[in-house]
This record gives C-alpha cells, sequence and structure tokens, in this order.
C-alpha cells in the first residue's frame, strides 16, 4: 500500500473515494505583477466564499511565502505540509475538494523538482499568468526600487536593469512553462495571458476560472493593489536606502513615496520606459517562445494580442530634475513631509 493511501485512509476514514479521487492542489507560482496581490487579497478575504465552493485557502495567511520557502530551504517536507494540509482539508465543515496555494516568488526559482512529491498526495494543477515580457520589465524595475527586497536590484539603474534582463529566467515563458512540465506534465499546467482583452472581468476572475470558479461577482471587493511608482519618483526612490530600515518602518517610507508619487502621476506622466526600437528589439528575442506557448497551451498563432506601444508614445525618464532646488521642492520636501505626518505623534 503507498503511503499516500495509506495517509488518505488514515484522515478521511473513506477508502473508495479517497482512493479513487485525489483532491486538487492549485498552486499559483506568479508571475509577479500579474495583480497576484490582489488575487491573494481576494482569495484570503474571501475564505468563507471560498470553503462554500469546496475551496480550502488555507493558513490563515495571504500568501504562502511561507510554506514554500520552508520547503526549498529543507525546513519542511512536503509530505509534512501535504498532510498538514489533508488533515485542514478534512476538518472543515464543507467537503473540501480542492486547495489553493499562492506564492509568486516560487516562479523565480530554477529547480522546482522539490515541489515534484506533492502529486503522491494530490492532483496538481499549476496556475501561471503570463504578462507581455516589454511591460513585465518596465514594471519589475519600478517594483524591486520601490520595495528594496533584492539586495542586487533594489538600487539599480534602470539602464543596468535592462542590459541584464536575462537574468530573469522566468519570463521565457516556453521554457519555464517545459519546465513546470518536465516536473508536474504538461496536464497540470494552467496558464493565462494577462491583458485586458483576455482578462475581460479582470485579473482576480480570470484565475479563479482557471480553479473552475465561474463568477465572484458577489464575493467581497479586497484591494491588494500594488502599483508601481512613476519613472521620476523610482529614479528617486532607488537612491534611498528602504532596504536598511525594518519591514514596519520601510511599509511607511512606501507609502510616503506613493502619497508623493500620486502628485506626479497626477501631470500625466508615462509609466513606459522602453524606446520603440529596443521594445521591438526585446520582444523578438521572447516571439519564438511565446508563439511555441500559443501553439501548445491555447492553439493560437500569437500569445499577446495587444499592439506594441506607437513610436510616437511618451517615454518617461528615470531621471532626477537637472535643477537642485527643483529636486527638494518637488521630491525631497514632499516626502519629508510625508514622513512626518507619519511618525510625528500628536498628543
Amino acid at each position: 500500500m503507498s503511503f499516500r493511501i495509506f495517509m488518505y485512509r488514515k484522515l478521511t476514514g473513506n477508502k473508495t473515494r479517497a482512493e479513487q479521487k485525489m483532491k486538487k492542489l492549485y498552486i499559483h507560482v506568479g508571475a509577479h505583477r500579474t495583480a497576484t496581490t490582489n488575487i491573494q487579497a481576494t482569495m484570503f478575504h474571501n475564505w468563507k466564499n471560498l470553503l462554500d465552493l469546496g475551496y480550502l485557502y488555507p493558513l490563515g495567511v495571504q500568501r504562502h511565502i511561507g510554506v514554500f520557502n520552508n520547503i526549498f530551504k529543507g525546513k519542511a517536507s512536503v509530505r509534512a505540509v501535504s498532510i498538514d494540509l489533508l488533515k485542514r482539508s478534512e476538518n472543515q465543515n464543507k467537503t473540501i475538494h480542492s486547495i489553493v496555494l499562492s506564492d509568486e516568488d516560487i516562479c523565480m526559482r530554477r529547480d522546482l523538482s522539490p515541489l515534484r512529491a506533492f502529486k503522491e498526495f494530490f492532483d496538481v494543477k499549476i496556475v501561471f499568468g503570463m504578462r507581455r515580457q516589454d511591460l513585465w520589465l518596465e514594471s519589475w524595475w519600478a517594483q524591486n526600487v520601490k520595495g528594496q527586497w533584492d539586495p542586487v536590484l533594489s538600487h539599480r539603474s534602470w539602464d543596468d536593469f535592462i542590459a541584464d534582463r536575462r537574468r530573469f529566467h522566468w519570463i521565457d515563458y516556453n521554457k519555464y512553462l517545459e519546465h513546470i512540465a518536465d516536473v508536474f506534465g504538461k496536464e497540470s499546467i494552467l496558464p493565462y495571458v494577462f491583458e485586458s482583452r483576455k482578462m475581460p472581468e479582470g485579473p482576480v476572475a480570470e484565475f479563479c476560472r482557471k480553479l473552475g470558479i465561474k463568477s465572484i461577482s458577489k464575493w467581497n471587493a479586497a484591494g491588494g493593489r500594488n502599483i508601481s511608482l512613476t519613472p521620476e519618483m523610482s529614479e528617486f526612490v532607488r537612491h534611498l536606502p528602504f532596504d536598511q530600515a525594518r519591514m514596519g518602518y520601510r511599509l511607511k517610507f512606501i507609502e510616503a513615496a506613493e502619497k508623493v508619487d500620486a502628485v506626479i502621476r497626477a501631470e500625466g506622466s508615462s509609466n513606459l520606459l522602453l524606446q520603440h526600437e529596443q521594445r521591438r528589439e526585446i520582444m523578438d528575442e521572447y516571439d519564438p517562445g511565446n508563439k511555441a506557448v500559443a501553439r501548445n497551451y491555447f492553439n493560437s498563432s500569437t500569445l499577446f494580442d495587444e499592439p506594441l506601444p506607437s513610436k510616437s508614445s511618451a517615454i518617461g525618464k528615470p531621471c532626477l530634475p537637472m535643477s537642485t532646488d527643483v529636486v527638494m521642492s518637488r521630491l525631497v520636501a514632499p516626502f519629508i513631509s510625508e514622513l512626518v505626518s507619519k511618525f510625528d505623534k500628536k498628543p
């Protein structure tokens, strides 16, 4: 008798159902900048609605980064995590047919084979959202200099960042999906395209559709937006040592930057960073792989339908104003003012 069947018998007391049909385990692996924060917030705040439909979003957290970090660091085994998830699913007052875990950092890992053992316990499905690479790169730079969690990228200039773009191996979608297929099988992969035309009801609804949930119209709105700063504000922030602060303080610094950025954004600043020819060059590099994904998973000749920005589109400049007086009045003083309002404790 396999260990999986033994545990199902022990946990459920229902040999026939447990042995004939495994629960599904949906693992949402990203990619970043595809509304992952919004998706996680929605799943977390609609825990009861999910439960009513037979889905468990477990552990009482919005994002399951701790679970996967522990697995990849060898601090927890997939077997132990699986047994815990099965116990939690059987202890609910609803019949659970599916469990959902979400951590977009999974896609950054080159080797997903440590997760292979989940197949012993579950019918594993990997959900992966794909954003067009040129737009993803622009957004990812802005997020790295704002959040400053990666010491290599926290203070890197846009030019240096884009020159080193091949480090982001997971946005070579064809190769990445091939690796997932090697670990879990092609039939396990549930990819979707992060484009408004292909997500008529929005990214959260599209994600839920991949889980088999047809409508979320009655769910609670959860927010969870993680906006990118404008190029000018991103350039200002990348020179600041947010990464030296404890997380509680860092979040306040980010909030202050977002407040100042809202004023700049209202002026009509563009978040586009790539010149047209460079954008075209980048997309030409990814074109063969994108076409392969389109054929293999969507029965289509193209993966992304929306056109590239035109040559005449406004391009944001990731640079500071030339005048030090303007830097102080436009960026430094408003940022300090926002910090004062957050940290000054009034009697």
